[in-house]
């Protein structure tokens, strides 16, 4: 019995490794990279053909026999991963852990992709079926699972939320005001297109943005004014959006090259959770006295933070023009203690 409970939880590992890392390295791992990929293009290209009146006509049959062998394929996947999620500490509760698996972004963007079918299946009469079938369109973001560019997205993103909620927030406020203006401005000489300054938000938009669609636009002296002035202010306050977003692809992209950074000695050094610091001497020994223990670890933090300082300055008098962000030296420091360290207390 213990030795078949074994032989499953090495299955579980297995599979859960292949699924959830893309290594290419690994056959199955990279299978599943590409099949995933593939089976998740050619559903949103069906999706795509099927709003095509003459070419869903035509391949009605074989767009639906495309859409049931995707879905069945993708629910296997999904099943799949909930059973294996367990091998994973964070999920490793039989139940609670499956159910908090299942409410991460990644797993419900799965659930997604597969519900409009069984809907549509169970519900076919229903009025709100057709904008439920746009949800398939989700399938998409499955291929971020095994696309490093979309997950440098999302991390960018992330690491920059507050930074791009504030230029949100920037971006709300100017688009109130100038559009109170203009409704004021514009009102009496265009009744019919500036109703009110909800609705003359929407020439607001389409000012700051500098798209321009001549659908709306001021027709006095003040509001011509008005409106060139938004129009170049939107200019700069858009490109805040861009330059936030690119800088944090610059700070990503130096954090990968630090992983690539070439040792002095000739190793290369990676950043993993892995690296561990030897213990020192003193504390190799468990039969010291209380005030022994105290005077190693009082001598031990004081020889650590000499190494450290020692570390700090060499990252930055060796790397601080190749790297400009202060996180990445301090993360190479790091590194450098724990090769220091190891070698300092053989």
């Amino acid at each position: 019995m213990i030795n078949i409970q074994k032989k499953r939880q090495s299955w579980q590992k297995n599979i859960y490794y292949i699924f959830e890392y893309s290594n290419p390295q690994n056959f199955l791992s990279l299978l599943d990279d590409l099949v995933i990929t593939i089976l998740t293009s050619i559903s949103v290209i069906a999706f795509i053909l099927e709003t095509s009146p003459t070419f869903y006509e035509h391949y009605h049959e074989q767009l639906k026999l495309v859409e049931i062998l995707v879905t069945v394929f993708f629910t296997l996947e999904y099943l799949i991963r909930i059973w294996i999620c367990t091998v994973n500490p964070k999920y490793y509760h039989p139940i609670y852990g499956r159910l908090r698996y299942m409410i991460t972004p990644l797993s419900l963007i799965d659930l997604i992709a597969i519900l409009p079918f069984y809907l549509q299946l169970l519900f076919p009469g229903l009025k709100f079926i057709k904008f439920i079938l746009l949800l398939r369109l989700f399938r998409l973001f499955k291929i971020s699972r095994y696309s490093e560019s979309l997950r440098t997205i999302f991390k960018v993103i992330a690491a920059k939320k507050e930074e791009l909620i504030a230029t949100l927030l920037i971006v709300i406020l100017v688009l109130v005001f100038v559009s109170s203006l203009m409704f004021l401005v514009e009102h009496e000489t265009q009744e019919d297109k500036f109703k009110s300054i909800l609705h003359t938000m929407w020439w607001g938009v389409v000012t700051l943005t500098t798209v321009g669609y001549g659908d709306v636009y001021p027709m006095t002296p003040l509001g011509k004014v008005l409106s060139a002035t938004v129009a170049f202010l939107g200019i700069g306050i858009f490109a805040l959006p861009a330059g936030i977003i690119a800088s944090g692809f610059a700070e990503e992209v130096q954090k990968r090259r630090v992983k690539k950074i070439v040792h002095p000695v000739g190793k290369d050094i990676k950043i993993t959770s892995e690296t561990t610091v030897a213990p020192h001497p003193d504390f190799r020994h468990h039969n010291h006295t209380k005030q022994e223990q105290k005077k190693a670890i009082a001598h031990y933090i004081d020889e650590s933070s000499e190494i450290m300082k020692l570390c700090i300055e060499t990252a930055k008098n060796k790397y601080g023009n190749y790297f400009q962000n202060e996180e990445i030296i301090k993360d190479f420091a790091i590194i450098l203690y724990h090769e220091t360290s190891r070698k300092f207390h053989r």
